[in-house]
């Protein structure tokens, strides 16, 4: 199997803004061969939200990759995005499965998603 080219986008807070909230800086770090499958993304039915869509993904990092993704969002590089535009870029959205006995090259996945609309 290969992989594709992802970024992770990690935030650094730096002094509150007029209105009390923390200035967010993004940094992105590139990772090389991730496994990214699509999971069932959905249509909003909420009224006020017509034409919405939930999109979520599962991303299987390489054993190389040690980094804590606790806040932090992806950018699907290989896909088109722009590492450098964390507000489309998907939040990771709960805890790394990790399964350290894995016989293959990927020993974490996370789910990342974005609601649009």
């Amino acid at each position: 199997m290969l992989g594709e080219t992802i970024a992770v986008l990690r935030p650094s807070y730096g002094e509150p803004d007029e209105m009390g909230q923390p200035v967010v800086t993004w940094s992105a770090e590139t990772v090389e061969g991730a496994l990214v499958r699509p999971l069932s993304g959905s249509e909003l039915n909420d009224a006020l939200r017509p034409d919405g869509v939930r999109v979520r993904y599962a991303v299987s990092l390489p054993r190389t990759y040690h980094g804590v993704l606790e806040r932090c969002r992806v950018a699907l590089v290989a896909r088109g995005m722009d590492p450098a535009d964390a507000e489309t870029a998907y939040r990771v959205t709960g805890p790394t499965d990790e399964t350290p006995q894995s016989p293959l090259a990927w020993d974490r996945t996370i789910e990342v998603g974005r609601t649009d609309g």
